[in-house]
């Protein structure tokens, strides 16, 4: 579950880094600019105490899921800020859990309703049978007068 967090953390880093890039140029004072992902990695490392190796499996994890356009850049595509916007990976993560809930309860009225569908038939199978006998008992006096 903490990848999870992770993972929606990371998008709305990039979300709020795709938003600065629009507000215009920044002019850095006497140091180096660091890329979005270097930054997002620091800052990531600092939340969550995850190692770099295991935050590049996320970018990989993101790429996949095409929410981000590159690593190196990073950059977030319009299906990354749909998804974020839609809940991310924690709501994703709430509406497959109540997707196998459902699909948990229909197999068990499945069951309850296969259980009750097979008494039915070996009732009619049984009230079949009585009758074939009467019938067999009738047939055999009608002609053994």
């Amino acid at each position: 579950m903490e990848y999870i967090t992770q993972l929606d953390f990371i998008l709305e880093e990039l979300s709020a880094d795709y938003k600065k890039i629009l507000k215009g140029v920044n002019f850095y004072p006497d140091e180096a600019p660091i890329s979005t992902k270097e930054e997002i990695t620091q800052k990531v490392m600092e939340k969550f105490t995850t190692q770099e190796w295991e935050i590049n499996i996320l970018y990989h994890q993101l790429f996949i899921d095409k929410y981000i356009k590159s690593i190196d850049p990073l950059i977030i595509t319009l299906d990354g800020l749909i998804f974020l916007r839609n809940g991310g990976y924690k709501q994703k993560t709430i509406l497959f859990e109540a997707e196998i809930t459902r699909i948990k309860t229909l197999e068990n009225d499945l069951k309850k309703y296969s259980l009750g569908l097979m008494i039915f038939t070996g009732v009619v199978a049984l009230g079949t049978v009585i009758s074939a006998w009467f019938f067999a008992i009738e047939i055999w006096k009608y002609y053994n007068k």
